[in-house]
């Protein structure tokens, strides 16, 4: 029953082949079992199956479900129950980590605007835990933030009866994002802490540790790219939502909307930094001197914004 779940090899048992002949059907069902397994991916992914038990079937090329569990034996049933497990155990610490790399830990004073900072930096990270949680890429996470970021930033100079389509994808054209990407690594360049040595308080150090820690684990969810084909429109939609969620529950609780738009901008950024594989204390340098990396990102962004820089 086993093999209608599998592809099928070749049997190689036939003693008048040459080498040349084996190997070619070696690779010939190497190439088959690859693309039976995309398949069957994203045969799962439209479906909805669980995080885990893509986790495992990427890991095993079987699948088990409670229909075909009598199907395999007690070693293969107790490999399959630890892979789920250790999803479980490898999102809850991820989850752990996506807490801390949002928190703002450079925030000073308990003033109205230190509470909207929090506010929308805590619920931009539940957005990331969503989508994490349901094994959507950090890269789709990144792109949607900056999307959005530029959504927000751009908002202000249309018209006040227009509204913004995430499915438009040229709505961004006549921004010139090379350039917005380059404020960034000038800002890394200027900042007087970026040039050696690179000091940081012990507490930093600490919270340093345990997000390098969790990103250097195998198979790591942060800046892990995405396999061809596996990030499409559904990956895409579920992070516009869970993002618009948290947009929507900043207004209701009356966060206002540049500190919205910082927040967005800071959520890029350290998304940015996951994927590019930077070095973690470049972000905390520039969110110890947020005020200054906003203010430059606003400058830039001031003709695209309708704002007026002092």
């Amino acid at each position: 029953m086993r093999d209608k779940f599998r592809a099928r090899t070749v049997d190689s048992s036939d003693s008048t082949r040459g080498p040349e002949t084996d190997e070619a059907l070696r690779r010939d069902a190497e190439a088959r079992e690859t693309a039976w397994r995309a398949e069957m991916l994203a045969r799962f992914r439209r479906e909805k199956a669980s995080p885990d038990f893509i986790y495992a079937f990427e890991k095993t090329g079987n699948f088990v479900n409670s229909e075909n569990r009598d199907d395999w034996s007690a070693k293969e049933l107790k490999g399959w129950d630890r892979l789920l497990q250790e999803y479980h155990r490898r999102t809850a610490m991820e989850g752990r980590v996506i807490d801390l790399c949002f928190r703002l830990h450079h925030e000073s004073g308990r003033s109205a605007i230190g509470r909207q900072r929090r506010f929308a930096a805590s619920e931009f990270g539940i957005a990331v835990l969503s989508a994490h949680e349901q094994g959507i890429s950090s890269f789709a996470v990144e792109q949607i933030f900056r999307e959005s970021w530029l959504d927000v930033v751009v908002r202000r100079s249309r018209a006040a009866d227009s509204e913004w389509d995430p499915t438009d994808h040229h709505r961004f054209d006549y921004v010139d994002r090379a350039s917005v990407r380059n404020v960034l690594n000038q800002l890394r360049d200027d900042l007087p802490e970026q040039r050696p040595p690179v000091s940081t308080s012990a507490a930093v150090e600490k919270l340093i540790a345990k997000i390098e820690a969790a990103r250097a684990t195998d198979g790591s969810w942060f800046g892990k790219p995405p396999a061809p084909g596996e990030e499409g429109e559904r990956e895409n939609a579920v992070v516009i939502d869970e993002i618009h969620h948290a947009i929507f529950h900043c207004e209701q609780e009356g966060v206002p909307e540049d500190v919205i738009e910082s927040m967005l901008l800071r959520s890029w950024i350290r998304m940015l930094i996951f994927n590019e594989r930077e070095d973690e204390r470049i972000f905390h340098i520039l969110d110890k001197y947020w005020e200054q990396v906003h203010a430059t990102f606003q400058i830039r962004m001031a003709g695209y914004s309708g704002l007026r820089v002092q």
